[in-house]
C-alpha cells in the first residue's frame, strides 16, 4: 500500500532526528557550472577567458568519482593578459578617493550576501570541507572582511597619510587553500588601491565565482583577475613585469624556492608558509576545554594543517585518555551532511597524511586512530601520534592534516625551549587557568599569533601572521594594510637582476690588504679592533685594511672582519637581546637620550675625526648633529642622563651593538648565510642586494635591500620615517579572551 503524504513526512522527520540534518543540495552549484558549459576557464578584466591553447584537465568529485567539469590550464599568455588588465585598472582604481573604494567593497559584500548559498555549496563541493564550516564560518567572515576594509579605505587619506598603494599584486595560492585565505589578502589590497592577479590551483571554482561577482559590479572589472594553473606557473607570475608585490601561501620549501627565484627581480615578496599549529597544555588547564581546543585546531575543517601537542607530564595520562574518547565521537563523511565534523581534502593531502603515519610507525611511534586508515577512500580518520623520539625525522618535520603529534614536557622553561628550538613560528595556543603562567608562556613563545585558552580565533581588526620559517607577512588589522602600501613618492620596483652573478663565489674571497705607507695625523680612536660583546677585540683573521681620505693620505687601519667575527657578533647580540627587550619603553628611551646627550658634548671631537676621513667640516658637524636628533626622535620623551660616552658601555647590555669592519661583500655573505640572524638590512650594490635576497632563503629571514639605489638618510622621510619603524619591529598577536 502506498504511504500517505503524512506518513512520508513523519518518516522524513524520524530519519532526520535519528541520523542528523537533511543533507544540503548541490543543485545551485551544479547549475552555475552548467552556465559555464562545465568548462572552467579564467576570469580576466571582467570577462571569462577560455583560450583554445590551454590544456584541459578533468575535475573529479573525490567521493563519487563523478566528473564535475573540465578546467583550462593557464599559460604565460594568460598571465600576461591578467597582469595587463590589473595594470590598466590600477591607473583608475588607485586614484579613486577612499570613500569611493569603500562603497565598491560594500557593494561586493552585498553581492556575496545575495549569492552566499552558491558560494558555500561551490566551496564545499570543490574542497570537500564540511558544508556547515563554510556556511557558518567562511562566508560570514568574508563579508566581515569586506565591510571592515571598506571602513579602512574610507579613512585611508587621514589615517595612512604619506603612504600609497604598491601597485599590481600577484597572489599565489596552494592546492589546499580555502577561498577565505584569498579574501584575507584581496580585501586589504583592494582597500588600499591595489589590483590583484590571483593564481589558483585547477578545480578552484570559488575564486572564479568571486571574481565574476566583482566584475558584474561594473566600473572596475579588472581589479580582481583569477587564472587557474599549476604551481609551476607561480614564478612566471611573480617575476612578470609590472607585478610589484607577490603574496605567496604554501609549503615552506616552495616559498624557499620562490625566494631564490625572485632574487633581483624587483617585486617585494610576502610569505605565509606552512600550516602546522601548536597547542601547549599545562597542568593548570581545564583539560576538557583543552581537548575541545585540540579538536578545533586539528580535526575541524577550519584547520588547514596538523597540530603539534605539548602536554605537561602530570596531566599526560588523563589528557590522552579523554582525547581518545573524544576522537571516537568525531564524525567524517560527505561534506553535504550538516552533522559531519570532517570532510575530505584533496588527494595529495590524503597521501601525505598516510605516508607520514607509515613513516612514524617505522620510527617507533604509537599511532591511535578512531578508525583504520583506508587504502583508497579519501576520508582520513582523526589520528594521534605519540612516543616519537625528539630527534626523529617525523618529530622534526611539519605535521600534516589531520594528524596530531603529541609529546610531554616537565616545566614551562622546557616547553619554551622545545617550541622555540623549531624553525617554524606560525600560530599557537596556551591552555592554563593561571593567567600569569599563560601570559609568560604566550610572550615567551616565538610565534606570530598566540591564543590563551582558545584556538583559531579570527577577527578582521586583529593582525595574523608568523615568524621564522612560517614567513613574515601579515593579514588583518593595520599590519595587513601596510603589506600593500609603500611610502609616497617611492619609485616603482624594477628588476635589478645581475645575470652573471655567481652565488657560490660572491664575497667568498677577501682581497689582500697590504701596508699603504705611513699614517697621517693622530692614531684613530677608539682603539684598533672590532667592537663585539661590549669590548674591543682583535679580528679572527689577524688582518687589517687601510683607511685613506679623498686625497689618498693614509690615516690608519681598521680590523678585517670575517666569518668567525660575524658568528661572535651574532652570538653576542642574541645574549643581549633578552635584557634589552626586557627593559621598559621608558628605560630604553632614557638610555637613547643619554647617548644623544653624550654625543652632543663631543660634537667637535667627532666632527674632527670625520674631517680627517675626508668629510668637509660643515658636513661632518651636520652628520653628528643629525645622529643626535635621530637618537632623540626614536628615544621618546625622557630626560637625558648625565653620562659620558665612555660610560655608555656600562649602560647598554654588552653585545647590544656590535661593529665588524672589513670587506663589504665578504661580510654580506657571512651575514646573509647566517641561520641565526632574524632580519637583514642591506644598502649597497645591486649585486649585493640580489645575493642577500637569494641567501635569505636559507632561514627565510626578512630582508630590506636598496637594489643599488642610494637612500637619502639625511632626509626625514627616508632616514627617520615610519617605514623604518615597520622594518625594525615585528608584530605579535596575543589573544586573551574575556567575558562569555
Amino acid at each position: 500500500m502506498a504511504e500517505t503524504r503524512a506518513e512520508l513526512r513523519a518518516h522524513e522527520i524520524f530519519t532526520t532526528l535519528e541520523y542528523g540534518p537533511v543533507p544540503e543540495s548541490y543543485a545551485c552549484a551544479t547549475a552555475w557550472l552548467d552556465t559555464q558549459d562545465r568548462c572552467l576557464g579564467h576570469y580576466v578584466n571582467g570577462k571569462w577567458l577560455k583560450p583554445v591553447h590551454g590544456d584541459i584537465v578533468p575535475w573529479w568529485d573525490p567521493i563519487s568519482g563523478e566528473k564535475l567539469a573540465t578546467c583550462l590550464q593557464a599559460q604565460k599568455e594568460d598571465v600576461a593578459a591578467a597582469v595587463e588588465a590589473a595594470r590598466n585598472s590600477f591607473l583608475s582604481w588607485s586614484k579613486l578617493p577612499g570613500a569611493a573604494r569603500a562603497q565598491h567593497l560594500t557593494r561586493l559584500a552585498k553581492m556575496i550576501q545575495k549569492h552566499q548559498r552558491l558560494l558555500w555549496t561551490l566551496e564545499s563541493l570543490a574542497t570537500g570541507r564540511a558544508i556547515r564550516e563554510v556556511r557558518d564560518g567562511d562566508v560570514p567572515l568574508a563579508q566581515q572582511l569586506l565591510q571592515f576594509h571598506a571602513v579602512q579605505a574610507y579613512t585611508q587619506e587621514e589615517a595612512l597619510a604619506g603612504w600609497e598603494p604598491v601597485g599590481v599584486v600577484g597572489l599565489i595560492l596552494p592546492p589546499k587553500f580555502s577561498f577565505l585565505e584569498m579574501m584575507w589578502r584581496i580585501c586589504p589590497a583592494l582597500a588600499m588601491g591595489c589590483t590583484v592577479v590571483a593564481l589558483v590551483p585547477l578545480a578552484s571554482p570559488t575564486p572564479l565565482l568571486l571574481a565574476q561577482l566583482a566584475g558584474e559590479l561594473g566600473s572596475f572589472p579588472g581589479i580582481i583577475n583569477v587564472i587557474s594553473g599549476p604551481a609551476s606557473l607561480g614564478p612566471a607570475l611573480a617575476s612578470w613585469p609590472g607585478v610589484q608585490k607577490v603574496a605567496f601561501c604554501g609549503a615552506i620549501e616552495e616559498g624557499r624556492a620562490l625566494r631564490r627565484t625572485l632574487a633581483g627581480e624587483g617585486a617585494e615578496l610576502g610569505l605565509a608558509l606552512g600550516t602546522e599549529s601548536l597547542l601547549l597544555l599545562t597542568d593548570s588547564a581545564d583539560v576538557d576545554s583543552a581537548v575541545e581546543g585540540v579538536v578545533d585546531a586539528a580535526w575541524s575543517d577550519r584547520s588547514p594543517g596538523g597540530l603539534r601537542l605539548l602536554v605537561q607530564e602530570s596531566v599526560w595520562d588523563e589528557t590522552m585518555k579523554r582525547l581518545q574518547v573524544r576522537m571516537g565521537r568525531l564524525r567524517g563523511g560527505q561534506e553535504v551532511d550538516g552533522a559531519v565534523d570532517m570532510g575530505v581534502k584533496e588527494p595529495t593531502a590524503y597521501i601525505l597524511a598516510r605516508n607520514y603515519v607509515e613513516e612514524a610507525r617505522k620510527q617507533g611511534a604509537q599511532v591511535f586512530q578512531a578508525s583504520e586508515m583506508p587504502s583508497v577512500s579519501p576520508f582520513c580518520p582523526p589520528t594521534l601520534i605519540t612516543g616519537l623520539p625528539p630527534a626523529s625525522p617525523c618529530a622534526q618535520a611539519e605535521v600534516p592534516w589531520p594528524l596530531v603529534m603529541a609529546s610531554a614536557f616537565r616545566t614551562a622553561k622546557e616547553a619554551l625551549a622545545i617550541v622555540n628550538g623549531t624553525p617554524r613560528g606560525g600560530s599557537a595556543s596556551v591552555w592554563s587557568e593561571r593567567l600569569g603562567l599563560a601570559l609568560e608562556l604566550g610572550y615567551g613563545l616565538q610565534m606570530g599569533t598566540v591564543w590563551i585558552n582558545a584556538h583559531g580565533l579570527r577577527d578582521p581588526a586583529v593582525p595574523t601572521g608568523g615568524c621564522k620559517e612560517s614567513g613574515s607577512s601579515w593579514h588583518g588589522g593595520l599590519d595587513g594594510l601596510y603589506e600593500y602600501l609603500r611610502p609616497s613618492g617611492t619609485p616603482a620596483r624594477v628588476p635589478f637582476l645581475c645575470e652573471n652573478l655567481n652565488y657560490d663565489t660572491f664575497g667568498l674571497a677577501v682581497p689582500p690588504a697590504l701596508p699603504a705607507g705611513p699614517e697621517m695625523g693622530p692614531s684613530p680612536a677608539p682603539p684598533y679592533g672590532l667592537f663585539v660583546g661590549g669590548r674591543f677585540q682583535a679580528p679572527g683573521s689577524r688582518s687589517s685594511r687601510p683607511i685613506q681620505d679623498s686625497s689618498g693620505n693614509l690615516h690608519g687601519y681598521v680590523a678585517e672582519g670575517g666569518a668567525k667575527d660575524v658568528r661572535d657578533a651574532v652570538e653576542a647580540a642574541h645574549h643581549a637581546a633578552p635584557g634589552w627587550a626586557g627593559q621598559s619603553p621608558a628605560a630604553r628611551a632614557a638610555l637613547l637620550w643619554a647617548l644623544a646627550a653624550a654625543l652632543e658634548r663631543r660634537v667637535p671631537t667627532l666632527a674632527s675625526r670625520l674631517e680627517r676621513q675626508g668629510v668637509e667640516l660643515k658636513a661632518a658637524k651636520a652628520e653628528v648633529e643629525l645622529s643626535i636628533q635621530r637618537l632623540r626622535t626614536w628615544g621618546a620623551q625622557a630626560q637625558a642622563q648625565g653620562h659620558t660616552l665612555q660610560d655608555m658601555a656600562t649602560l647598554f647590555p654588552a653585545g647590544l651593538v656590535n661593529v665588524v669592519t672589513g670587506n663589504r661583500d665578504h661580510l654580506t655573505r657571512c651575514l646573509a648565510l647566517h641561520q641565526d640572524i632574524q632580519a637583514l638590512w642591506y644598502f649597497g650594490s645591486a649585486q649585493g642586494s640580489q645575493f642577500v635576497e637569494w641567501a635569505s632563503a636559507g632561514n627565510l629571514k626578512p630582508v630590506w635591500v636598496n637594489r643599488g639605489c642610494p637612500r637619502a638618510w639625511d632626509q626625514e622621510a627616508e632616514g627617520a620615517g615610519p617605514e623604518l619603524a615597520l622594518r625594525a619591529a615585528r608584530t605579535k598577536a596575543l589573544w586573551l579572551p574575556m567575558g562569555d
